[in-house]
């Protein structure tokens, strides 16, 4: 069916003009390294999001601004939107959200998934390994660093959560991050990767087209690859058709 006018105008409303990355985001930890470089570099995308994923992203803004006004009206808001930067490994990012719980902080990220993607994480009590990271960096920085917005509280024993919201209901499972030497590590690493490569100008590795996925317990394609707007540059333009193919027959083979 032909897009109506009305379709017209929600999706040239997902629309961004490509722009540089001054520094890394903590939302680049546990994607796809070699696009986040591109993405710094200023090279123009080679695929375009498509308007269904362009959606989802836009129904995660929307469930995010949903919380956080729920707890401005309850008086319980300490910060949101709350910038923190890490200077010397050039990265920075935005927490969505710190409450005022019976006196302490408590930092929230807040993530929209599927009903599916939502059953899995009731199940299992675990969070998406780049939400943690991301939650983690934030933790990270604010426990050892302060913040001079709201240098009036004590962030140093800070606890973070992630927050997921079904969006076919809003139903929402608040997980916790525990915070540790050990736990930041891989946030260290990557960050350390990224400058590196960035220092000597080459590229980072390419990520596998093909992974398997725990939650649905069989191959699928990377997500990491889905999302990178760069892939092609890396795989080609039939990258996707090949990694379908080979989905397939590793799907096939785990069947017999």
């Amino acid at each position: 069916m032909a897009n109506t006018f009305l379709d017209k105008i929600i999706n040239e409303s997902f629309i961004r003009e490509p722009y540089a990355k001054k520094s890394w985001w903590a939302t680049d930890l546990n994607s796809c390294l070699r696009g986040v470089f591109y993405r710094r570099k200023g090279l123009p995308p080679t695929s375009v999001i498509s308007p269904d994923r362009m959606g989802i992203m836009e129904v995660g803004k929307i469930v995010e601004e949903w919380i956080v006004n729920k707890v401005k009206q309850s008086g319980s808001l300490v910060a949101e939107q709350l910038r923190v930067e890490a200077p010397e490994y050039e990265a920075s990012g935005k927490v969505d959200l710190i409450v005022d719980e019976g006196g302490r902080p408590i930092l929230y990220e807040i993530k929209s998934t599927n009903s599916f993607s939502f059953k899995y994480k009731i199940k299992n009590k675990e969070p998406q390994s780049q939400h943690k990271l991301q939650t983690l960096f934030y933790l990270w920085r604010l426990r050892n660093h302060g913040h001079q917005e709201i240098s009036h509280i004590d962030l140093s024993n800070l606890e973070g959560r992630i927050i997921y919201v079904s969006r076919d209901d809003l139903n929402r499972l608040i997980i916790p991050v525990d915070y540790s030497e050990n736990a930041i590590k891989p946030v260290v690493e990557q960050l350390k990767i990224l400058n590196d490569f960035w220092k000597k100008d080459e590229l980072p590795p390419i990520p596998e087209s093909v992974i398997y996925d725990e939650e649905r317990g069989k191959w699928g394609i990377n997500w990491v690859c889905d999302f990178c707007a760069y892939h092609e540059l890396c795989a080609g333009r039939d990258w996707r058709a090949r990694a379908e193919i080979e989905v397939k027959e590793r799907n096939g083979a785990i069947g017999n």
